[in-house]
């Protein structure tokens, strides 16, 4: 009985969640948040509202590699919110796009709150980050989708960037690449 707390907390399998959290904050610190925002907004910046989708690929990018949404939508907050407010977007849809982009840290495998399922419901983690791939993608883009519509409705609310020529684009894709 009082080695119970100790057996509960000392299973292997939870090793992961520590490390997901760990693994994220390298890549923060590494820069990779940033270059995910850059090739994103080098990408679609340019069309009406494509920065604050950017900011939302950005989030399905680095809650794949951290797992955790609350830290994916911190550390994409400081990233992606000075620059939206920059270039004048409106602050209700700037906020909205990286909370919305937030929440895919649980969605995007891996995740920790799906490491903690398959733990305590005796499930296969593969198969359960292999399930939850198809709805993080379309959930990231439904909210792009979104993100389109208000920029239709609202131009003010989601000006275009200036468009990024393809050795920008490349270079953008280049430096993302250099985390993996």
């Amino acid at each position: 009985m009082k080695n119970a707390a100790l057996a509960r907390y000392s299973v292997y399998d939870l090793s992961v969640v520590p490390l997901f959290l760990l693994m994220g904050q390298f890549a923060t610190h590494g820069g990779l948040s940033k270059a995910l925002f850059r090739a994103g907004n080098a990408m679609i910046g340019h069309w009406r509202g494509g920065m604050a989708m950017a900011a939302v690929a950005a989030c399905a990018g680095f809650g794949a590699i951290c797992g955790s949404s609350l830290a994916t939508a911190a550390t994409m907050g400081q990233v992606a919110l000075p620059e939206l407010r920059n270039h004048k977007y409106s602050p209700r849809l700037a906020t909205a796009a990286i909370a919305a982009g937030g929440t895919l840290g649980i969605l995007t495998p891996p995740s920790v709150p799906l490491v903690i399922y398959a733990i305590l419901t005796e499930q296969n983690i593969a198969k359960l980050f292999v399930a939850a791939f198809i709805p993080g993608i379309i959930a990231m883009i439904g909210y792009m989708l979104v993100i389109a519509i208000v920029a239709r409705l609202d131009s003010s609310a989601a000006p275009a960037a200036e468009r990024v020529s393809w050795s920008g684009r490349l270079s953008a894709l280049v430096d993302t690449c250099r985390f993996s």
